[in-house]
C-alpha cells in the first residue's frame, strides 16, 4: 500500500506499507495534533510552489 500526493504537474510518493492490508485507512488513525500539522505544511509547500511558478513566468 502506498500513499501518494497528487499536484498538479506531479505526483509525490510519501510513503509505503508493503504489509498493511487491503483495509489500510482502518489502521490510520491520525491527531487533531498531526493533522493540523500536516495542514500547515501542505499550505505552506503550496504557497512555495506557487511563488516558484509566480517567478518562473518573470
Amino acid at each position: 500500500m502506498s500513499a501518494h500526493l497528487g499536484l498538479a504537474t506531479t505526483e509525490v510518493h510519501l510513503a509505503s506499507w508493503p504489509s498493511a492490508p487491503d483495509d489500510w485507512p482502518r489502521l490510520v488513525r491520525p491527531t487533531l495534533h498531526e493533522v493540523t500539522g500536516l495542514c500547515a505544511a501542505l499550505a505552506f509547500a503550496t504557497a512555495a510552489l506557487d511563488l516558484s511558478n509566480r517567478l518562473a513566468e518573470v
